[in-house]
């Protein structure tokens, strides 16, 4: 009757690890969401900072802007914008590859 238990280690086993990598990823999307990203334009005339949730927390623009006509400061800022989105994206990929390494896979609901 015992030996239908035998694997009832293994099983808690298994649990404990899966608990601990559940609470690994929280830890590290909770790091990347309060991380910011701060990008410029080529030129440096528009800075844009966003966080790891692609939340934008700020966007300064330089002096040098007065001079742009509407269409080209449009195309600057979502330039600007695209970049900084691609940062972010990089810094997560960064960050989880630690958690791949580890046979973590980071695409879990949670």
């Amino acid at each position: 009757m015992l030996k239908g238990l035998q694997g009832m280690g293994d099983m808690m086993g298994l649990m404990k690890k899966a608990q601990k990598m559940k609470k690994d990823m929280k830890k590290l999307k909770k790091e990347i969401s309060k991380t910011n990203i701060t990008v410029m334009d080529d030129n440096e005339d528009i800075t844009i900072t966003v966080n790891g949730d692609h939340i934008i927390q700020k966007i300064i623009f330089s002096e040098n802007v007065k001079n742009y006509d509407n269409k080209k400061l449009a195309i600057l800022v979502k330039d600007t914008i695209n970049k900084s989105s691609k940062e972010v994206e990089k810094m997560s990929s960064e960050k989880m590859s630690v958690l791949s390494k580890q046979g973590i896979p980071t695409d879990l609901p949670f």
